[in-house]
């Protein structure tokens, strides 16, 4: 991993722990901003299709159309100007949706425990369940304003791991350079010893010439 991967990286988590924190913090006003930018977008949808519905002949207008561009308009003009209504509305479709789904559930584990004897642990996650549907219908457990909390924990939790485990890789990898070059430091000095240790003889250690003798 190069330096300019790093850094990138580094600044990638560093931002995806800040919105991580906003989440969570401003979890009801990210979602009203968020609720008010789908309705300038359905807004903006629907402005340019009247202005092209207005534009062709009137042979190719269909009521269809119209009806497309009014229910556009009137749903982003709810989003923009009653983004907490819509989120108490999403909130009590849901927690409707929970109590139901939750309760036929109850009801196939009672007949089925009492044909298999399934154990009363059962019970548990239905009945969970229709206590969050029912906080959110009481408003108390507002969907959006939740799953944007658990999405910032998330981030948070992902950033957090990213770095403390991007540090530990990079105090391993000082470690193991530091002792790459300790290595080839004494590699080289073992090196320059040998070269030295050939170049440098003793002096008495010329070669011993034999005289020849005439025999008589």
């Amino acid at each position: 991993m190069n330096k300019e991967t790093s850094i990138d990286k580094t600044v990638s988590s560093i931002a995806l722990l800040c919105v991580g924190i906003c989440l969570v913090v401003w979890a009801d006003k990210v979602t009203d901003w968020i609720s008010i930018l789908f309705g300038t977008i359905l807004l903006v949808h629907a402005i340019i299709k009247f202005i092209t519905f207005i534009k062709i002949t009137p042979e190719k207008r269909t009521t269809l159309s119209l009806f497309y561009i009014i229910l556009a308009a009137c749903a982003g003009i709810l989003l923009v100007s009653r983004a907490d209504f819509i989120k108490e509305a999403i909130s009590f479709i849901i927690g409707i949706y929970i109590i139901l789904t939750c309760s036929v559930q109850l009801l196939s584990i009672s007949t089925m425990r009492r044909k298999t004897g399934l154990a009363i642990g059962s019970y548990l996650w239905p009945a969970i369940g229709i206590i969050i549907g029912l906080l959110c219908i009481s408003g108390q457990f507002i969907v959006p304003n939740e799953l944007a909390r658990l999405t910032g924990i998330a981030l948070i939790v992902y950033a957090v791991v990213y770095l403390a485990g991007f540090a530990v890789f990079k105090k391993e990898v000082k470690k193991s350079t530091s002792r790459q070059e300790h290595a080839q430091i004494k590699e080289a000095n073992i090196v320059r010893e040998a070269k030295e240790a050939e170049i440098v003889k003793p002096k008495n250690s010329r070669p011993h010439k034999h005289s020849k003798k005439s025999k008589k």
